[in-house]
């Protein structure tokens, strides 16, 4: 049984977390006006929430690598102490409002064809695969040094590459080797626990459906070698996992101990 399971490496902070200023939020100043700003650093959209004390939410979606105006005060009226006791601000990846994807779209298996592997762990497996980033995921068992495949054409648009340790204490939770895609439908994937500079793809890069992106290992929150993968809708609330079909096969149908295989 695998004892895992990955935390994606994101950018941004999430509500459940102990609120503090992200970095990514800067203050402007003009001789009568504070300006709210963010700049978007990454080949992906994300989108800023931002929330005042009166618990009003508010949207704003910023195009990758574009810069925005988040909010605009008087000078006189308030100063920076004032916004930051009165304003939460949260970013996300993807679009605040993505109301469609492409629900039938029929993904690869993540490995070379000819090659089999087992389900480690399926959809909502009891040990980690329960949470909302991570119900509709699928673990593979694979030795390492084997090839793993994109599933669908994708930007890269995050890689973790230089982890080496594995483990099952929290402190590993974040330490997986990943490469982290979007696809052209708004939505993401998340491959995980690449070896120690197993990933051959980097930030910004293109990758098509069935290339070999890197090499499985048994990095980060894991006790034996496999691959971890996951697709992810964006929400107003961050990325949560969902359903997809996988070589013609609902991922619902996928269960602990069944091989798959790509012909």
């Amino acid at each position: 049984m695998i004892l895992r399971i990955l935390v994606i490496s994101f950018l941004f902070v999430s509500c459940s977390e102990a609120y503090k200023k992200p970095n990514y939020v800067k203050f402007n100043i003009t001789s009568d006006s504070i300006f709210v700003t963010t700049k978007n650093k990454n080949v992906s959209n994300i989108f800023i929430k931002i929330i005042d004390n009166n618990t009003t939410e508010r949207f704003v979606d910023i195009d990758k690598l574009d810069e925005k105006v988040l909010l605009k005060f008087n000078k006189s009226i308030v100063d920076t102490n004032y916004i930051l006791e009165n304003y939460k601000f949260y970013g996300y990846y993807g679009v605040s409002n993505l109301k469609r994807y492409d629900t039938l779209y029929n993904y690869q298996l993540p490995f070379l064809k000819g090659k089999r592997y087992r389900v480690l762990q399926a959809n909502f497996g009891s040990f980690s695969h329960y949470k909302i980033t991570s119900k509709y995921a699928l673990d593979f068992k694979m030795n390492i040094g084997e090839e793993i495949c994109a599933i669908r054409d994708a930007i890269v648009v995050d890689v973790k590459n230089h982890f080496e340790k594995n483990g099952t204490s929290k402190k590993y939770l974040n330490k997986a080797n990943i490469v982290f895609g979007m696809h052209n439908d708004g939505t993401y994937v998340q491959y995980a626990h690449f070896k120690k500079n197993g990933v051959l793809v980097k930030k910004g890069d293109s990758i098509k459906k069935g290339q070999i992106i890197g090499y499985s290992g048994n990095t980060g929150f894991s006790s034996e070698p496999h691959l971890h993968f996951t697709i992810y809708k964006p929400t107003k609330n961050g990325l949560v996992s969902i359903p997809f079909t996988l070589n013609a096969v609902p991922s619902v149908n996928y269960k602990k101990g069944m091989y798959a295989k790509n012909n």
